[in-house]
Parts: C-alpha cells; structure tokens; sequence
C-alpha cells in the first residue's frame, strides 16, 4: 500500500492536522514510551556524566562528577556543517574517536571538565544507538530539509508497520551484536523517510506530523481490540540494574502497559511472568502480551515484548517454585531464573505454578491459560513456535505429501512473482506453477501464518493469498496456520464466505481429509 493522498488532505485540512503540522516538532518526542511521568524529556535530552579530569604525572585521571544534559555538546559536534553529507560524515566519526569536549575548572589551573559521547568500543556504539532521540533532535533542529527526527522508543515495532503499511522500503535491521551498524541505522532509516518526504512532496513539519499523529491514528483504526487466545508462556525479568521496574509494576492498573526485554517470537495474547529481581527474588505478577514481539536496533535490550492487563499474585520465592515437583525439574528454575529473562516457559511449568499461587491465596480463576490446538503427530510437550514450524511439522507432512505432493516435482516454496511496477511478492507454497515471466501460473496457492486466532488476522491473509491467486490464475487457494485449513475455490471467486475450514485435528480424519482429497489431491489434478 502507499499513502492516500485524498485521505492526507482530509487530514491536513482538518483542525487536529494542522494543530499537529504546526507545533513544536519536540513535543512529538511525547509519542515515545519511556518510564516515568517526564520520561519523554529523556528521549529528546538525557543526561551524560562528566568527568572531572586531574592533570597528575603527564596524564590526565578522569573521576565522574555530575551530569549535563547530551544535547549541548551534540549541538557543538554537528555546527557549522553546510550539506547532509557533511552531517553524516560527522555522524559516523563519533563512532571513531568519539566528541570530547572540556573546560576549564573555575578555580584549579591542574584540573578541567570533560564530557565524552562516542568512540570505537562496543559500549560507546550502544550509547549512540540508543541515544537516536536526541540526536536526531539536534540534526533535525540544524539540517529539517535533511534529517528527521526519531521518536519512536519503545515502538520500533509501529515504525515497521507504519513503513510496510506506507510504502517506506526499511533497510534489514542489523544483528543484535552489529552495535556500530546499529548506530549507524539511523542514517539508513532517515534516507528512506526522506526519499518517502520526497516522492510525496511533504515538508519536514508534514512528514513530522504523518509519522507521529496520522500514520499511528490510520493504524489503530484497524487494529483488533480482544487479544487472542494465549498460545505460550514467557518469562520476564524485573529490577535487572535499575529500581524504576519496581515502581512500575507496584503501581499498574489494569490499563497500564510497558515495554519489557523480552524475545521475538513472542505473539500477541501470549501471557508474561514477571519476576522481580535481587533484593525481592519473587513472583510478582501474570501479564498479557499485547504487541508481537520484535527487535529494535536502537534498544538496549534489542528484542523486546510490550506488557498489558497485569495481575497480582502470592509473591513466591525460589524456595516455593524448586518445593513443587514439576517445577523443580525445571531448567529455568534450577538456575534460579539467571539469565532467563524474556526465555519460553513450558505450558506444564505454567501450570504447575500457577498450582503454587493457588496453594499460597492467589485466585487462579482470573489468570489466563495456555489454549494450544489439538495437533496430531505431535510429541508431547513439542510445542510449534513459529511460521516456519506450521510449514514444516504441519502444511507439508500432514497436507501436502498426503496429498500426494512432493517438493522437487510438484510444490515450490517463495516463488518470487511480480505483482505490479515494481513490487514482488513471495507466495508460501505454489502447486502446479508453470509458465514465462510475466505469464506465471500456479494450480493452488498456500499462504502460510503461524496463528490465524482473530477475524482480523483471518482477513487479513485472506486479502494477501486472494491477491496472489488471482495474480497467478489459481483455482484454490488455501490458508493455513496454528489454527487449520482454510479452503477457497475460484468457482466461488474466492469468497471467505463460502471457505471451507477444518482444524488440524479433524483434517487427519479420513471422513474430512476426503473432502480435502477430492477437491485437490494429486490424482484429482493430475
């Protein structure tokens, strides 16, 4: 999708549009989400240590002494620079010697002040990752037409949708252990925004207010409001370095929602445990995850989790989890939680604590429970995690090669088919596909999902596998994830209504996979 421009020009014309175009662009900086009240100021201007250096035998000993705020000296690194290329270059020399700037001491000639932000260390690379909001603040201050700035901590997440949904083309995320290419990143993720600005004729005090008040109104439009059915567990860690976790977590209601290092694959409706680091080491409470899990580069943590609905519990000790007999057989018990922040928990651990809130007062009856579909040919305690795992452990044993397909002479996997100028797509799964580029065809088409648990997300891979199917002259379409198969015939134009769907469960029966056979089976389109 690209933007609507008629619908961009509602907005601009409206009065919540131009009030948004005309404000300060740092009140944006508001969008983020960072703990505490004022936390948003911390995005825009955090605090940077500075040193008192001592001149002693030729050398200088550096001894911390205060804090100042990072954008003064950033405002210095970056003056008296004239074109993008000239700030770009300055961007990437912090992460070579770093910007060091000093005074002198009021009163002691031997003695100076220094503050120091860069240099070529791994941890000097983190600072300036996650330092983005402020310095994208200070480029965007000096260069507009240039650079933009980058408010979006905590909600990388909806950055990525907003781009996918936009048409903005997002460079690959460096890795988590790339810290000077993930520092770096902001001047890829600028280009893109300013090619965006650029084809859509926007000035920067427009594309400001696109990015942080149209783009995130359009999408939660459509977002769902009922969370699905919580297919995992993950464990969480609280008060790791800091006491701010603390306070957050003692303080919540049942609207409160925060950002918490987590891991990628954890989807939306999963359920969270939180437990509180040294000095408590307890339980503390049972949360519901409410954004899928994703990486952000310029995070500290980089995969992170977004956490809702909390509830209370008993705050057990390690002593009251390693008493119960299924828990103490737990990996992550018997290491005491070390390092097992934002790691799966097994659907049997979840249950066998949730025995030991009970017995310690907590009522069960308003936690969330683990719903994992029936799967057949599956080992118990195997649990599916991913897309990739419903393809393989699912689409191809128990449909496809039953079937009678099979991969080297009949189903090809992310066929790469040209939709329109310019844009490619890659189907999951083409059956019978034939024919010169350009001309493609394909007898059926699968689009794959992990979890299909909502209406919208039903919808929504139906509107992508339509598209392919009808691209490719398909005469059925299937849909498939955690939760079934979905079976659409081009006879009824691929109507969602007229689908045919069967769980896994009931697909391996023969008196339903018959069904199945005969539409599409092997023998059948031969």
């Amino acid at each position: 999708m690209t933007m609507n421009r008629f619908v961009w020009e509602i907005y601009r014309e409206s009065p919540s549009g131009r009030k948004a175009i005309s404000q300060a662009f740092t009140r944006f900086s508001r969008f983020g989400r960072h703990p505490g009240a004022g936390g948003w100021r911390q995005q825009i201007n955090p605090q940077i240590a500075v040193y008192l250096a001592t001149l002693r035998d030729s050398e200088w000993l550096l001894d911390e002494c205060g804090w100042r705020p990072l954008r003064e000296p950033l405002k210095l690194w970056f003056q008296n620079l004239n074109d993008a290329p000239a700030y770009e270059q300055r961007y990437r020399e912090l992460l070579q010697d770093g910007a060091s700037f000093e005074w002198d001491h009021e009163q002691l000639p031997d003695k100076k002040y220094v503050v120091i932000f860069g240099g070529d260390s791994d941890n000097d690379a983190q600072a300036l990752a996650n330092s983005v909001g402020a310095t994208s603040t200070v480029l965007h201050w000096l260069a507009p037409d240039s650079f933009c700035p980058y408010y979006f901590e905590g909600r990388f997440a909806l950055f990525v949708n907003i781009c996918q949904t936009f048409g903005i083309d997002l460079p690959d995320i460096p890795g988590k252990l790339q810290k000077k290419e993930r520092a770096l990143y902001y001047l890829a993720v600028n280009r893109a925004v300013q090619d965006f600005r650029q084809r859509h004729r926007l000035l920067p005090q427009e594309l400001n207010a696109f990015l942080y008040d149209f783009a995130p109104r359009y999408l939660a439009v459509q977002q769902d409001v009922d969370l699905p059915l919580p297919q995992r567990v993950w464990f969480l860690m609280a008060g790791v370095g800091t006491t701010d976790d603390f306070d957050f977590l003692d303080n919540a209601s049942a609207v409160s929602e925060s950002n918490w290092r987590g891991h990628r694959d954890a989807r939306r409706g999963d359920v969270a445990v939180v437990w509180c680091a040294s000095p408590r080491a307890y339980m503390h409470s049972v949360w519901r995850i409410v954004e899928d899990g994703y990486d952000d580069p310029f995070s500290y943590w980089y995969s992170m989790v977004r956490i809702g609905h909390p509830t209370p519990v008993a705050h057990l000790k390690i002593k009251d989890l390693k008493a119960n007999p299924v828990l103490a057989e737990s990996t992550i018990v018997r290491a005491c939680f070390q390092g097992c922040a934002g790691r799966y928990f097994r659907p049997i651990d979840y249950a066998a604590m949730l025995e030991e809130m009970q017995r310690h007062g907590t009522d069960i009856s308003r936690l969330p429970r683990i719903h994992i579909p029936t799967l057949p040919e599956i080992p118990a305690g195997e649990v599916i995690l991913d897309e990739r795992q419903v393809e393989l452990k699912l689409i191809e044993p128990l449909l496809l090669n039953k079937l009678g397909y099979h991969e080297a002479s009949h189903w090809q996997r992310q066929v790469r088919v040209r939709m329109g100028r310019g844009e490619k797509v890659y189907p999951d799964y083409l059956i019978g596909y034939r024919g010169s580029k350009g001309e493609e065809r394909a007898e059926i088409v699968i689009e794959s999902k992990y979890r299909i648990a909502t209406q919208k997300e039903l919808f929504e891979t139906f509107l992508q596998g339509r598209s392919y199917a009808l691209r490719l002259q398909a005469s059925w379409l299937l849909l498939a994830s955690l939760e079934g198969v979905w079976l659409l015939s081009k006879t009824d134009d691929f109507k969602l209504e007229s689908a045919l769907h069967w769980s896994w469960e009931k697909l391996v029966q023969v008196e339903h996979f018959s069904v199945v056979e005969k539409a599409i089976g092997h023998v059948v389109l031969a």
